[in-house]
């Protein structure tokens, strides 16, 4: 396997694992912010927090997951008819001119925010919250970040995605996808 391979490999594996991680915080802290406020009149601003926070970084990292499997949304009425090599070309077109340029710019206009977030370890915005936005906040240079480097490995890789799930089931298997 190739070096590009491993690494896009490697970031959607990691990426895929953070956002379960991400969703069973985000789902476990939904259900008991509930049955505390319903059953118990109770209410905890961290655990709000805590559930916005693991909302906010599950939302940017599910762009590089579904980028990584070319599972994003495209609005698109002729790619249906477009055999798979101009698939490729028009893909990779897009990802050197409009989705590498986009995210450059992305980050390089967010990074004084984030360095300023860092520099005063900036916190939640309700008093009595949690403490960590800035560690939030520091998802969206990350995702950019990873989206670049996603966009360039696909690049190498001749405008092929990695494999989705039934295609590498069907693979391994000996089947066709």
């Amino acid at each position: 396997m190739q070096l590009s391979s491993k690494l896009g490999l490697l970031i959607h594996l990691v990426v895929e694992k953070l956002c379960l991680y991400l969703l069973a915080v985000l789902v476990s802290c939904e259900i008991v912010i509930v049955l505390l406020r319903y059953i118990y009149g109770i209410g905890y601003l961290q655990l709000q927090d805590l559930a916005l926070y693991s909302f906010s970084v599950l939302v940017v990292l599910s762009i590089v997951y579904g980028f990584g499997r070319n599972e994003h949304v495209r609005v698109d009425v002729f790619r249906e008819r477009q055999g798979q090599r101009l698939q490729q070309q028009i893909d990779a077109a897009a990802i050197l001119l409009l989705m590498i340029p986009f995210f450059a710019l992305t980050l390089y206009w967010v990074w004084p925010d984030i360095s300023y977030a860092w520099k005063i370890t900036e916190g939640s915005r309700e008093t009595g919250g949690l403490p960590g936005l800035f560690l939030v906040k520091t998802s969206l240079p990350l995702v950019c970040s990873l989206m670049i480097i996603q966009g360039v490995v696909v690049l190498v890789r001749g405008g092929r995605y990695l494999p989705s799930e039934s295609a590498a089931a069907a693979d391994s298997t000996g089947g066709e996808a």
